[in-house]
């Protein structure tokens, strides 16, 4: 390694599956042209790297340590290398420079883009990744925060896309799964197996349940959450849509009953084998789970007035998006894809088995 080159640490989270632990890229990857100039924008040498190489993308993810005893968390992609990473960077950095200064998110500091890198800098928030299973306390507070995003005006001024088209281009599961069952869905969700044309024809609701003019993220979970002693921050913006306030509460307590809640219901137990072999479920706090998504949502601001047949066409949509998702092979970018879907689909089913069709 040349001598000017930060050194790295390297931090793992070992809740979250390390989809490119070997490969993402550190500082000492970056050409000298560009680190030159990045510290040039930054009017300090970096002399410590601390690369979070957990998640699921191949760029660069790395809290720098200025010589000026700033820091600075930098994102980094090259185009020739990771076209759909460098131009999710590029998206959220426009939608970066747009979020109303209300929005609980790290400070967007600067970005750079030559055609075939894009770099962007964030302020450094010295947090962490809510743990799973969830602490109740911890939920709490990120709920909290998800009411108080949902009523921050601005998503139209922001050009920011219509949320209903998105999901229900996205929400097709069903009917493809009706058309084309796999052979094991019956172990695997004997209770939506039984339900396919029902379910085909709910998600057709998503279209008009996501309606709204509230900033979405639409990627709400833990992975794109830090908590502080004071406050819950909201990372990565790169599928921020306008639509109904309440769509981040249901994607995050779909994920939630996938992760389990600490103390109220165990996740469950998934197994997808690689060489295409029968996946594998067992949760015996189904049912558990289900109900107490229902009551949490039910007991939320956001979800107090919501039609029922629009949570279950979002729920539903959700849970045929991610079955069919498990369907295909893994991509080599994240090749935990199939097993986290499958997880996400039993719990939207168990949420759904409750609110019944």
């Amino acid at each position: 390694m040349p001598d000017d080159v930060a050194t790295t640490r390297v931090v793992r989270s070992p809740q979250d599956p390390r989809a490119h632990a070997s490969d993402r890229l550190r500082w000492a990857s970056l050409p000298r042209e560009l680190r030159d100039e990045i510290e040039a924008t930054m009017e300090a040498h970096v002399v410590e790297e601390i690369s979070v190489v957990s998640g699921f993308t191949p760029g660069m993810g790395s809290l720098l340590r200025l010589s000026t005893g700033e820091q600075v968390f930098l994102k980094a992609a090259r185009t020739r290398d990771a076209r759909e990473c460098a131009d999710l960077h590029r998206t959220e950095a426009r939608i970066a420079t747009r979020l109303p200064a209300a929005v609980p998110t790290p400070r967007f500091l600067w970005g750079h883009g030559d055609g075939d890198w894009i770099v962007l800098a964030y302020e450094a928030i010295d947090g962490y990744p809510p743990q799973t299973p969830w602490d109740p306390a911890v939920l709490a507070r990120v709920l909290d925060t998800l009411d108080d995003l949902a009523r921050i005006p601005g998503a139209r001024q922001m050009s920011l896309p219509p949320a209903g088209p998105q999901l229900a281009s996205a929400s097709i599961g069903w009917g493809r799964i009706l058309r084309d069952p796999p052979e094991h869905l019956s172990s695997l969700a004997p209770w939506a197996a039984r339900r396919l044309s029902s379910l085909a024809e709910l998600e057709l609701g998503v279209l008009v349940a996501c309606e709204g003019e509230s900033i979405v993220h639409g990627d709400m979970r833990a992975r794109n959450l830090t908590v502080t002693d004071d406050a819950v921050y909201v990372l990565d913006w790169p599928y921020a849509m306008r639509g109904a306030g309440w769509l981040d509460l249901g994607h995050l307590l779909v994920t939630v009953g996938a992760q389990g809640v600490d103390g109220v219901f165990d996740p469950p137990e998934v197994s997808v084998p690689d060489d295409g072999g029968t996946p594998v479920v067992t949760w015996d706090d189904a049912e558990r789970a289900g109900a107490w998504l229902t009551a949490v949502f039910d007991d939320h601001p956001l979800g107090a007035e919501v039609h029922p047949g629009d949570l279950r066409s979002i729920v539903g949509g959700f849970a045929g998006f991610s079955m069919d998702v498990t369907r295909k092979p893994a991509p080599v970018s994240d090749p935990c894809r199939p097993t986290v879907a499958l997880g996400q689909a039993v719990s939207a089913l168990a949420w759904l088995e409750h609110l019944g069709l």
